[in-house]
């Protein structure tokens, strides 16, 4: 008798952890989410003396807020290299950010603006700047990134 109870044991308590609960799987969620033509990342390169400045903005261009979190006090990363790819200023190189979780909201048809200088320009030649927004939306899914090729004078 016991070694039949010893045989049941283990099939009974094998039978209750099985992974049919006899529930339904839930529908599929369908969300309202955005892509990215629906906030604009935008840089503009100007130029002056030994320097250049980056005005930078991001225009929610939808009808909905885009709530934004960042992991720390930078909000955007920006780089420029050269013609041969390498890499000659980087914003975020010997700066040091809050560690702090924040939160920004765009209200639609509202722009954030900001800016960065480089200083110390390069010599003239041409130049890509690349800038991405280091903020996280559950309305977009991913970063926005944009790109730009500039001349320098």
């Amino acid at each position: 008798m016991k070694w039949l109870f010893g045989l049941l044991l283990p099939v009974i308590l094998l039978i209750g952890c099985s992974s049919q609960s006899g529930q339904k799987e839930p529908a599929e969620e369908v969300s309202g989410e955005m892509n990215e033509q629906q906030a604009e990342l935008a840089v503009n390169p100007v130029q002056t003396d030994q320097q250049i400045e980056f005005q930078m903005s991001l225009k929610n261009k939808s009808e909905s807020p885009i709530d934004f979190t960042f992991s720390s006090g930078q909000k955007f990363e920006l780089t420029v290299h050269d013609q041969q790819n390498k890499e000659l200023y980087r914003y975020s190189k010997d700066r040091m950010f809050t560690q702090a979780f924040q939160t920004m909201t765009l209200m639609p048809n509202e722009t954030y603006d900001f800016s960065d200088v480089w200083k110390n320009a390069s010599g003239p030649g041409t130049y890509t700047v690349t800038v991405t927004f280091l903020g996280k939306s559950d309305q977009i899914g991913k970063r926005l990134k944009t790109v730009k090729t500039f001349e320098v004078k």
